[in-house]
């Protein structure tokens, strides 16, 4: 299965620019809450170039439900949306099979369920 990867090196660079942009950000959530963000922003950057239209709207609705209601976490993802979307077209990269995209999408929002709901418990 081909799954969407990205080297450490590109996340901690997304990772630092975003929490340079938006202040507040580290301060509202946990680490493993900010990259099941990150890696939802990563995928929903390469589902706009390849228009997979409705793995967006998916993502964009367990985002919403999921995550609290916090104008800077918002920010966080159409930042590593935006970043992720270049990248991807500066990479010349080729669009991952539907399938394969979709099972990574459904990885990343069971990750982001599970991170906020593991907070919510503490």
């Amino acid at each position: 299965m081909n799954t969407i990867r990205f080297s450490t090196h590109l996340r901690g660079a997304l990772c630092a620019t975003v929490c340079l942009l938006i202040p507040g950000i580290s301060a509202s959530v946990s680490d493993d809450q900010y990259e099941s963000i990150q890696a939802l922003g990563v995928l929903n950057g390469v589902a706009l170039h390849c228009r997979y239209l409705e793995e967006t709207q998916r993502m964009k609705q367990a985002l919403i439900s999921t995550l609290p209601k916090r104008r800077e976490l918002g920010m966080a993802f159409d930042q590593i949306t935006n970043d992720a979307f270049l990248g991807f077209i500066e990479r010349n990269e080729t669009c991952p099979e539907a399938s394969d995209f979709g099972e990574s999408v459904d990885k990343a929002i069971h990750n982001l369920k599970q991170s906020f709901s593991n907070r919510d418990s503490e």
